[in-house]
């Protein structure tokens, strides 16, 4: 019987407003070094652009999915100069969402190899005096995601710190910035809760044949399937970039989103927000020419910015509200549902626990 959530991929656009931030750090290595004082911190950039790569965001949603969702994240260890991981994404939710890469392999003596079960003796091969099984694992992230780009036209600007000293104090420079950053996403609903077992190393897979027996690993229940989708987008919905706040507090929730299934995994809303505001021409004719790939409403919240610029839509010299006119616009659109940025997701969530 044909999957009803395979092919189910939910189209993410969100903005965030940053007031003197700087939410991911980088280093000297990989900056221009265009002033002769080195005792200097710097964010990441593209160009002029500060950016806050998907690695953070991930790192801090995990944190929102632990600490408030309760959901129990998986350990890595550090052997030498290796990562270490057991992945278990039946049981761990970070670990079925965000996907991992495992290289290891086991070497074993042959008195060992002969106490084996012959289940057990299959994945391992001999070499020379010894037997080897190669145990990697990899599973794809089911949460693709790209860098929050300040796309406010404000260059990244130096800020003096001091650190006070019994001697002479220690001063140094900082990177700020503030602006609108947006980003896009993409969640593949229906590789949620299921998992590839398979015995051939080269392949994706979560688990052995052995293991998957011995774990009893099964498809997830819609119940669990749906909680984990909701603890993922609250994570996203309640964003909290944690890095270098302690002087440079601000707030990372997103101001605006737009959200909407589609059964192709190119993101349907990439570039709708630039550096004057809301594109809706572009966001229109991006809705029209996907309309065939379209597999639920279009859910679009609006916040208020601290910027008006993003408040605002210019129209034949004349200011809209940006939610008015959006209402104004997609009025015979009756797929498309404006309100704000918290309702958007619970009405989302709402349609998720009714299709799953």
């Amino acid at each position: 019987m044909e999957n009803k959530n395979s092919n189910r991929m939910l189209n993410i656009g969100y903005a965030i407003e940053v007031l003197c931030g700087r939410l991911n750090g980088s280093s000297s290595e990989v900056e221009k070094k265009n002033n002769s004082y080195k005792n200097s911190t710097y964010t990441k950039k593209i160009g002029s652009r500060s950016r806050i790569s998907s690695q953070c965001q991930k790192y801090n949603q995990k944190l929102f999915m632990e600490q408030v969702c309760g959901y129990e994240q998986n350990v890595k260890t550090k052997d030498g100069k290796q990562v270490k991981l057991v992945p278990n994404p039946f049981k761990y939710a970070t670990d079925d969402i965000f996907g991992f890469m495992m290289a290891e392999k086991l070497s074993i003596e042959e008195e060992v190899y002969k106490e084996l079960s012959d289940e057990e003796k299959e994945i391992y091969k001999k070499n020379k005096k010894k037997y080897e099984a190669n145990i990697t694992k990899k599973r794809k992230s089911r949460w693709q995601m790209n860098s929050l780009i300040n796309v406010s036209n404000r260059k990244v600007e130096w800020e003096w710190n001091v650190c006070g000293t019994t001697g002479d104090s220690m001063p140094y420079q900082v990177e700020v910035y503030s602006g609108v950053h947006t980003n896009i996403a993409n969640l593949n609903i229906g590789k949620i809760g299921e998992y590839d077992v398979s015995d051939i190393a080269s392949e994706h897979r979560d688990y052995t044949t052995l293991e998957a027996k011995l774990i009893g690993v099964e498809k997830l229940d819609k119940e669990e399937k749906f909680k984990r989708i909701e603890a993922l987008l609250k994570s996203l919905e309640y964003l909290s970039v944690e890095g270098n706040k302690t002087n440079h507090l601000t707030d990372t929730k997103p101001k605006f989103v737009i959200l909407g299934e589609y059964s192709w995994g190119n993101n349907v809303f990439q570039g709708i927000i630039k550096e004057n505001g809301l594109d809706v021409e572009m966001l229109k004719e991006s809705i029209e020419q996907n309309e065939e790939f379209r597999k639920s409403d279009i859910w679009i919240g609006v916040n208020k910015f601290y910027d008006d610029t993003f408040n605002e839509i210019e129209v034949n010299n004349e200011k809209e509200q940006t939610k008015k006119y959006l209402e104004e616009e997609f009025e015979e659109y009756d797929f498309i549902k404006i309100s704000n940025v918290h309702q958007a997701f619970e009405s989302y969530l709402k349609y998720l626990k009714e299709t799953l």
